[in-house]
């Protein structure tokens, strides 16, 4: 590499640096107010972070209650294709045909 083909650093564009809220442990917040005119001290602001910690909290645990199992299944190609055909055709995914045959094959026998 030549000294023609090095770059300076006065060479780039750098953007201005954004300031800290003061009072602010938590920089990364977004639960911190930008308005100059707001009040930095009120005790809502601990209220909006307890609620903050309980949605996530709860958002948490529906994300798990809603969480399903993976089954890996070989399928050969000529039904691989077929599958992806018939999702295509009834506007559906493969997931909701393969799960539906399961949950029929299972009903038929009794399980």
């Amino acid at each position: 590499m030549s000294r023609r083909d090095t770059l300076s650093l006065d060479e780039f564009a750098l953007a201005a640096r954004k300031q800290a809220v003061r009072g602010d442990e938590d920089r990364g917040s977004d639960l911190v107010s930008t308005d100059p005119n707001s009040d930095r001290t009120s005790p809502d602001r601990s209220d909006l972070r307890q609620e903050a910690r309980k949605a996530l909290r709860r958002m948490k645990r529906e994300r798990v209650k809603g969480q399903s199992c993976f089954v890996n299944v070989n399928l050969d190609r000529p039904t691989k294709r077929r599958l992806k055909l018939a999702a295509f055709h009834d506007d559906t995914t493969m997931q909701a045909i393969v799960e539906a045959a399961i949950v029929k094959y299972l009903d038929e026998l009794g399980l």
